[in-house]
C-alpha cells in the first residue's frame, strides 16, 4: 500500500497518540497563512474596484436580460469560487448580487441564495477553493492542484451545474424580462489612478499561480503587491483592509480541539466503523457533523475513516462543502454571507434559509453521491 495511504489509515484507527496530534496540527499553518493572505487580495480586490466592474460588465453584456444577467454571474460566482476560493464568494460576490439586484430591480434573494450555493457546492475544483481541500490534499495520492482537479472533476461539475436549475426553478418567474438598459444609469467610474488594472493583473496571476505552486505561497506574494500597489497610489484605503483575527482565531481553536480529540483517541470507535462503511456514509457523517459543529473540524475529525482512498475522501468532501451550509455555522462562508447581507439592510429569515438552501442541499448531495459511485466504480 502507498506510505501516504497507509499513514491516513493509521491515524484515529491504530492508536493515535500525541506524535500523530502533532502531525496533524503541522497541517493547519499553510491554511490559515492561505486564508489570511486571500482575504487580503480580496479586500484589495474590492477596494480597486474589480468585483463592481465585474457586475457593471455582466449587466451590460446581458442588454439587462435578466435570465442571461443571472447566468453570467452565477458563472462568475463559479470562477471566483473555484480560483479565490468560497470565502471570497460569499463576501464579494454577496455584495455585489445585492447591488445587481436592486439595480435591474427585482428580488435580492434571486442572486443572494444561488450565491451562497455555489459558495459552498461549487468549491470542489481546486484546492484553494475550500480550506477543507487544502486538508485533503494531504492524504491524497496527487495532492498537487492540477492532480486535484483530475480526481474531483466529476463531482465537482455535478455539484457546480445542479444547484442552478434547482435556483432557476424556485425563481422562474423573477427570471423573465428585461430591466433598464445598463448605459442609461450610467454607474460612476472608478478613480483614475492605475490601481483597478495592477490589482486586476495580480489577482489574474495569482489564479494561475496556485495552480503551480503552493497556494499559500502564490496568495501571500499576491498579498504583499496588492497592499504595495494601494499603499504607492491609494494611501488612504489602506485602513479598509480587515484581516480576519477572529475567524483565524476561532479556526485555530478549532484546529487544536479536534487535534487534542484525536490524540485521545476517544473517537477511535466511531472511525473504526465508518472506516469499513460504504463511502456515502463518510458523505452522510460529513453532513451531519459539518452542520453540528463546522466543516473544517469536521473533515479534520472524519478523514482517518477515508484511509487516503481517493473515493473516500472526495465522498467526505461532499458531505463537508456540499453539504455543510444549512445551519448558519456549517460553514464561514454562509456565516460571512449573512453578515454581508445584513450589512446591506436583507434579512434572511432561518424558516427560509433552511427551506430553500436545504431543498438545494439534498439535491446536489444525492446527485454528486450518485456521480461519485458512477465514476469509481
Amino acid at each position: 500500500m502507498d506510505p501516504r495511504r497507509e499513514r491516513a489509515r493509521s491515524h484515529g484507527l491504530t492508536g493515535v497518540d500525541v506524535d500523530a496530534a502533532l502531525e496533524l496540527l503541522a497541517r493547519v499553518p499553510c491554511v490559515l497563512v492561505f486564508l489570511a493572505a486571500l482575504t487580503v487580495v480580496a479586500e484589495c480586490a474590492s477596494i480597486a474596484g474589480l468585483f463592481d466592474l465585474l457586475g457593471t460588465k455582466v449587466v451590460a453584456l446581458a442588454r439587462g436580460r435578466i435570465a442571461l444577467v443571472w447566468v453570467m454571474f452565477m458563472a462568475t460566482a463559479v470562477l471566483v469560487t473555484a480560483f479565490l476560493s468560497l470565502d471570497t464568494t460569499a463576501v464579494l460576490m454577496t455584495t455585489a448580487s445585492v447591488v445587481v439586484a436592486r439595480r435591474l430591480d427585482r428580488p435580492v434573494a434571486l442572486f443572494a441564495f444561488p450565491t451562497l450555493w455555489i459558495a459552498n457546492m461549487a468549491s470542489l475544483w481546486l484546492p484553494v477553493s475550500n480550506l477543507t481541500n487544502l486538508l485533503a490534499r494531504d492524504v491524497l495520492p496527487h495532492p498537487n492542484a492540477l492532480g486535484f482537479l483530475e480526481e474531483a472533476w466529476p463531482v465537482a461539475l455535478t455539484t457546480t451545474l445542479v444547484p442552478l436549475p434547482v435556483a432557476a426553478v424556485v425563481w422562474r418567474s423573477s427570471l423573465r424580462g428585461t430591466a433598464v438598459a445598463p448605459a442609461e444609469s450610467a454607474p460612476p467610474q472608478p478613480a483614475q489612478d492605475g490601481v483597478l488594472p495592477a490589482v486586476g493583473t495580480l489577482v489574474a496571476c495569482m489564479c494561475v499561480s496556485i495552480l503551480l505552486v503552493e497556494p499559500a505561497v502564490a496568495a501571500s506574494v499576491a498579498a504583499l503587491l496588492c497592499v504595495a500597489v494601494i499603499a504607492t497610489r491609494r494611501r488612504s484605503a489602506l485602513a479598509e483592509i480587515e484581516i480576519p483575527w477572529r475567524s483565524l482565531a476561532i479556526t485555530s481553536a478549532l484546529f487544536v480541539t479536534v487535534a487534542l480529540v484525536h490524540g485521545s483517541g476517544v473517537l477511535r470507535p466511531a472511525l473504526g466503523s465508518l472506516g469499513d462503511a460504504p463511502a456515502w456514509t463518510l458523505t452522510a457523517a460529513g453532513a451531519l457533523v459539518a452542520n453540528g459543529l463546522n466543516n473544517l473540524p469536521a473533515y479534520l475529525a472524519l478523514e482517518p475513516a477515508a484511509h487516503g482512498e481517493t473515493d473516500r475522501v472526495l465522498a467526505l468532501l461532499v458531505g463537508v462543502n456540499v453539504a455543510s451550509g444549512i445551519t448558519w455555522w456549517g460553514s464561514v462562508a454562509t456565516l460571512l454571507w449573512r453578515d454581508r447581507l445584513r450589512r446591506a439592510g436583507v434579512r434572511i429569515r432561518w424558516g427560509t434559509h433552511l427551506r430553500l438552501t436545504g431543498l438545494d442541499t439534498l439535491v446536489t448531495t444525492l446527485a454528486a453521491a450518485g456521480v461519485l459511485e458512477l465514476v469509481t466504480r
